[in-house]
């Protein structure tokens, strides 16, 4: 009796689990059902099947080459804003320590450049003086040579000296000139982010803010 009960539960069991490994696959628009998915159509996709015919579990098709590379380059674009976003954060939180509201962006800019033009102007009058000496200079240079003496060595060491340290103050000048114009355009850049940081918070990409938002800032 012990015999023929386990003989009838393997009779009952074995159907179901033959029936569990149905598989079910296209090939060439055809449907194919198997108790195995054959190696050559295995990255098709397929549907496995129950005792019931129903579908028990859905296996993609393996994706192409083509798919594969257009799959890489959405994550890449995905990370590459991610990162832009972090970098834009960190930058936000940077000015936000440094001002509180866009009119400070404004009086350090006017700091700034009122600081360069008085530097200008000590050069400019540096400059003037040195050019008084450089004249007195010469002029005494030129009563040797109208007396016909040599020059002394230490009057045209002078009259050198004088000449560098005239050209070292128009570069100076020149120097200055470029910083006011470049820290100009970086307190523009900065009073216009402070007023973007009023509405949007900090890490917001200029390309996710409409554009009418940012023709009004």
């Amino acid at each position: 009796m012990r015999l023929v009960t386990g003989t009838l539960i393997l009779a009952l069991i074995s159907p179901m689990v033959y029936a569990a490994k149905l598989y079910r696959f296209k090939v060439d628009g055809q449907v194919i059902m198997k108790d195995h998915v054959p190696p050559e159509y295995a990255q098709m996709g397929y549907e496995v099947l129950n005792d019931q015919g129903l579908v028990v579990k859905h296996v993609q098709r393996a994706a192409t080459a083509e798919e594969l590379a257009a799959k890489e380059a959405k994550e890449a674009i995905k990370a590459a804003r991610i990162e832009r976003i972090r970098v834009r954060r960190e930058a936000d939180q940077a000015l936000l320590r440094v001002y509180s509201k866009p009119e400070d962006v404004e009086r350090a800019r006017k700091r700034k450049v009122d600081n360069i033009n008085g530097y200008i102007s000590l050069q400019q009058r540096r400059i003037a003086d040195l050019t008084e000496k450089l004249e007195k200079a010469q002029a005494r240079a030129a009563n040797y040579e109208r007396s016909g003496q040599e020059i002394p060595v230490d009057k045209r060491l002078e009259i050198a000296q004088l000449q560098n340290q005239i050209r070292e103050s128009h570069s100076n000048i020149k120097s200055r000139n470029v910083e006011k114009v470049e820290s100009t355009k970086v307190y523009a850049e900065e009073y216009s982010r402070m007023m973007l940081l009023l509405k949007y918070p900090p890490g917001t990409l200029e390309s996710d803010i409409p554009l009418d938002a940012l023709n009004n800032d």
